[in-house]
């Protein structure tokens, strides 16, 4: 009966757009799951001309804990990164670009 509930409970839980990670023990103790929040953003980056400019951008933002993708564009001067916005912000993003020497903007206006 437990197992079924647990089921339907994760099962409501992944149809509400979160993503889980869960750790289920079959010598019956309680699974621990954690609830991160993916989101996207995109981040414009007026400074990246060359072909090395994405990579170092990329680079930067790769090494902050809680991004999951990114993808640069020098033709498009952006970033578009999926983060677990329950570890960082977009100014985290902001200051990992800037920190490299690509001062870059949230498309879109606030960096909430």
């Amino acid at each position: 009966m437990k197992k079924i509930f647990f089921i339907a409970v994760m099962t409501a839980l992944l149809n509400t757009g979160f993503i889980l990670n869960t750790a289920i023990a079959d010598n019956g103790a309680q699974p621990s799951v954690s609830v991160t929040q993916e989101k996207t953003v995109i981040l414009d980056i007026p400074g990246m001309y060359c072909p090395t400019c994405p990579f170092t951008v990329r680079k930067s933002l790769e090494k902050v804990d809680g991004v999951k993708n990114v993808k640069t564009s020098s033709e498009a001067k952006t970033a578009i990164v999926t983060y677990d916005s329950s570890k960082l912000t977009v100014n985290d993003l902001i200051k990992a670009t800037t920190d490299v020497g690509y001062p870059s903007t949230k498309r879109g206006g606030n960096n909430d």
